[in-house]
């Protein structure tokens, strides 16, 4: 080898090094799923549904967790705790519908909570209507759909670390044992007012005491299981890693609003088609939206008639609301003026914030419906003479059919039909598909969307941020009568990615 081909080979390998390296101090998408933020991108108890939720601790650590269920619709949040994880934990909770028609949260294990759930309230906590004071539905129902955060907050040590490495398997939450309860109340003690000298709680006083710098180390994932249908499918949380900005400790006291999503580190880094994309940005919030945004978004779709085929696309939007969210309570976007790279504000008198956008669909043959195939049907549709397809929510579910039927209920996810809710736009989304088109793939085009530009280079990353999967259910009716054959699997999303560019 030449001299310098070998030097341009060196530096070469040289630059990618250090590329790789500044990823850990850049928010990223870790493609192991390993992080210090979880994505959740839809948990359901509607229908039958129920869902079932875990987060694992890898490391050696013991860790501070913040959890927040947000609604569906706008991005409320429903339901906040801390979770304080001993190394090497697992945390696993279910999401059911309570007696009062809403969503609640039930567990049994026992690792600590502040406030300790498992003891106070017997692992069981129905979801909050308080926030939901932004125009839309305010009724229990609301709570029944949605997504799920988690966010390491920082790794315990000294008491808080002990506290959390405690063993307690099998105590149940009436037990009159007072050791693990006194052990796990350590936590819920340090944020009560009046528990320690000078009148405040140890963490209100310094959330920093006796906590560390967050280092990830966590994985999750979700099911979502319908007993009387027999089916289950699965999904593997998005795992964000470098999040936090080096050093930082964003220990926060239960049913804080934060830490939040939009305290992300401002450098992100992510790669496209063998390019390092790596930009700073204005607000933690953009630096999100840079990892998480496809161009285009793509999956298959299968509504075969001889299997009671269906199919159910789930596609989160969850940095929506800091663009979007005009309330008082939201994130302080003014009424009709959202930020990129969404479109459209949701604010009191106007209850919804929907995105206009472009798709394509081809059946397995590589056709694509034209007038004379009857084309696309999208409903909910705002002008009869004009069909537009529009994601409203944050959490959204876009249902595939053979006809323009509108059952009151999605097959799978049991979300409500457009028809049935009090704004069509609350609903699922309805894609009616030529009857010949059974099965095939579909394309969402984001492409002209682009968000605020970067403060290292000016360009605006492309399409929106979008996290989900799409779930497929088939049964089987020739295996006779009392044999149960139905059939779930759910499909992460595919997308493209381009480079940060100038907006038009």
């Amino acid at each position: 080898m030449k001299r310098n081909t070998l030097t341009t080979a060196v530096l070469a390998g040289l630059t990618g090094v250090a590329g790789m390296a500044s990823v850990a101090n850049a928010v990223n998408v870790n493609p192991d799923g390993l992080g210090q933020v979880l994505l959740y991108p839809y948990y359901s108890a509607r229908g039958g549904n129920d869902t079932v939720i875990s987060i694992v601790n890898t490391s050696d650590r013991s860790k501070a967790v913040k959890i927040r269920f947000i609604e569906a619709l706008n991005s409320r949040e429903v339901l906040d705790f801390n979770i304080y994880m001993s190394p090497y934990d697992v945390w696993a909770a279910g999401i059911t519908q309570n007696a009062a028609g809403g969503g609640k949260v039930s567990f049994s294990d026992t690792t600590c909570t502040a406030p300790y759930l498992l003891q106070t309230q017997g692992g069981e906590v129905d979801f909050s209507t308080l926030v939901l004071n932004d125009g839309g539905p305010s009724d229990n129902s609301r709570t029944l759909s949605g997504y799920v955060e988690v966010l390491e907050m920082g790794n315990l040590i000294g008491d808080a670390a002990a506290a959390a490495t405690h063993t307690s398997a099998g105590v149940p939450p009436d037990s009159s044992v007072t050791g693990e309860y006194d052990v796990c109340g350590l936590f819920t003690e340090r944020w009560i007012e009046a528990s320690a000298p000078n009148g405040t709680g140890e963490w209100l006083a310094d959330d920093e005491f006796e906590v560390e710098a967050p280092t990830g180390g966590l994985f999750g994932a979700g099911a979502i299981i319908n007993v009387s249908e027999g089916t289950m499918f699965s999904y593997n949380a998005t795992a964000i890693d470098g999040f936090w900005p080096q050093g930082t400790i964003a220990h926060t006291q239960p049913e804080s609003l934060f830490p939040s999503l939009a305290e992300a580190d401002l450098q992100s880094t992510v790669f496209v088609n063998g390019f390092v994309s790596n930009e700073t940005w204005s607000t933690g919030a953009d630096a999100l939206n840079h990892v998480l945004a496809y161009e285009k978004l793509m999956n298959e779709y299968m509504v075969i008639d001889s299997v009671d085929g269906a199919t159910e696309w789930v596609v989160t939007f969850p940095t929506k609301r800091f663009h979007t969210d005009a309330s008082a309570t939201g994130a302080y976007v003014p009424v009709g003026e959202p930020e990129p790279p969404f479109t459209s504000t949701w604010y009191e008198d106007k209850p919804y914030s929907c995105e206009q956008l472009d798709l394509n669909v081809w059946d397995r043959e590589e056709q694509t419906p034209g007038p004379d195939s009857g084309g696309i049907g999208v409903s909910p549709a705002p002008d009869e003479e004009e069909q537009v397809f529009e994601l409203c929510r944050e959490a959204n579910v876009i249902r595939f059919a053979n006809d323009d039927s509108l059952p009151d209920m999605a097959e799978i996810t049991g979300e409500p039909s457009p028809a049935v809710t009090a704004l069509p736009e609350y609903g699922y989304v309805n894609f009616g598909l030529p009857t010949a088109y059974q099965a095939g793939w579909a394309q969402f085009d984001f492409s002209d969307r682009y968000s605020n530009p970067s403060v290292s280079s000016g360009n605006s990353a492309v399409g929106l941020p979008a996290i989900g999967f799409a779930v497929q259910t088939y049964t089987n009716g020739a295996l006779g009568s009392g044999v149960l054959a139905n059939y779930g699997a759910s499909f992460d999303h595919h997308g493209s990615r381009v480079l940060p560019t100038s907006a038009p």
